[in-house]
């Protein structure tokens, strides 16, 4: 068998803007890594519906809410 095939790993830390933190085996040479989010902060995962309105969505919305009061008021 080779020697030094694979990669050494080390335990490196993740800290999630949420405030996760988990230790995983990898080899990045890091030992601690940041990131925005996590299993517990995603929506996937937590079953929360975040909708960003920016831009074109916005704009959207902003549409079919004038639309809406126009129906309304006739």
């Amino acid at each position: 068998m080779k020697k030094d095939l694979h990669p050494l790993t080390q335990k490196v830390k993740f800290i999630c803007s949420c405030g996760a933190t988990f230790e995983v085996g990898s080899s990045i040479k890091d030992e601690e890594v940041r990131m925005e989010v996590c299993s517990k902060c995603h929506p996937f995962y937590t079953g929360e519906k975040r909708i960003l309105k920016t831009g074109a969505v916005d704009k959207f919305y902003a549409r079919q809410k004038k639309m809406e009061e126009m129906a309304n008021k006739k």
